[in-house]
């Protein structure tokens, strides 16, 4: 009688080890140090989980490119696509054809449209809430809560982008009534930051305070403000990574900035996908057991990696990222 080979039966062959789980973490673009943060963070989560990680982004940052790489990710049969949208709604389509293929989706620092891509989960680095009142503060401890400011944002702002920019304004509005947001300036790359604050402080001599909501737009203010001759008279703060902005830091022209661990927040998406994928949370649960980050609060489909930190000089020679 021919033997089935089979796990239960014990006849035959020794059946083979179950196959590695297959994540994908997504980047919007490579070369960016933050990303490289998140990169690291991922890798320890993978190596302690024990699942295949694959780390990929676009050379430019265009969510055409991005789409791409999603789509090369899937003809490679991922259990899992953890991703940072370039442009949420541009994304939104592919994403979905994503989950409609059986690869579940998740978004980290950048959210996608909930219901037009079908992500199941957005790790937040810190509730946007926090983020605008930690900004708000920092200005007005910094410039003064008259302080007259001009807010530096990416020209395809990310959700969180526009969400800080309003909880910036409700916390201003109902704190610091007389300090002013002047003008947005949205710009596609850093060097077009830097020739934005240029021509800011060319035609508004008022202007006391930038805000920058990302990384590179946060260091090429403070290189713009440096060269015009204005560090000390103008005040530059946002959202920054430590070894990029130390220098500014230091002399003065950023006093403080916002950020959280980048690495731990790569190490609780992959925590995330790894869960997912095992069917190990629960459309409703209040919280997640994330490895060495111990439990982390849930919101709704909102993973929270936790409150933001203010960065000054005190503190910023303390980061190796």
């Amino acid at each position: 009688q021919m033997c089935i080979r089979d796990r239960l039966t014990g006849c035959g062959e020794p059946s083979r080890p179950p196959a590695m789980l297959r994540v994908a973490l997504i980047g919007r673009v490579q070369g960016d140090a933050y990303f490289d943060a998140c990169v690291r963070g991922a890798r320890e989560a993978a190596r302690e989980l024990g699942l295949q990680l694959f780390c990929e982004a676009p050379v430019k940052a265009a969510a055409e490119d991005q789409i791409e790489t999603v789509k090369s990710l899937l003809d490679r049969r991922m259990d899992a696509i953890v991703i940072a949208p370039a442009d949420p709604m541009a994304l939104a389509p592919t994403l979905r054809r994503a989950r409609d293929s059986g690869t579940h989706v998740i978004t980290f620092d950048t959210d996608a449209d909930e219901k037009r891509s079908g992500r199941e989960w957005f790790v937040r680095p810190a509730s946007d809430q926090a983020v605008g009142r930690a900004l708000a503060r920092i200005m007005a401890l910094s410039s003064g809560p008259q302080a007259r400011t001009v807010i530096v944002t990416s020209s395809v702002a990310g959700t969180g982008q526009q969400l800080w920019i309003g909880e910036m304004r409700k916390h201003i509005g109902a704190t610091f009534p007389t300090m002013v947001i002047a003008d947005i300036k949205r710009c596609a790359e850093p060097a077009d930051a830097y020739e934005a604050i240029q021509t800011v402080l060319r035609s508004d001599g008022e202007v006391s305070g930038v805000f920058a909501l990302a990384p590179d737009l946060l260091v090429s203010a403070a290189e713009s403000v440096k060269h015009a001759g204005k560090g000390g008279k103008i005040v530059v703060t946002g959202i920054g990574l430590p070894k990029s902005i130390a220098p500014f830091v230091k002399d003065g022209i950023v006093p403080a900035f916002v950020m959280w661990n980048p690495t731990d927040l790569g190490y609780l998406a992959v925590q995330t996908a790894c869960k997912v994928v095992k069917g190990e949370l629960a459309p409703d649960a209040k919280e997640i057991e994330a490895g060495r980050l111990g439990k982390r609060a849930i919101q709704g489909r909102d993973i929270l990696l936790g409150d933001p930190i203010a960065v000054s000089a005190a503190k910023v020679d303390s980061f190796d990222f």
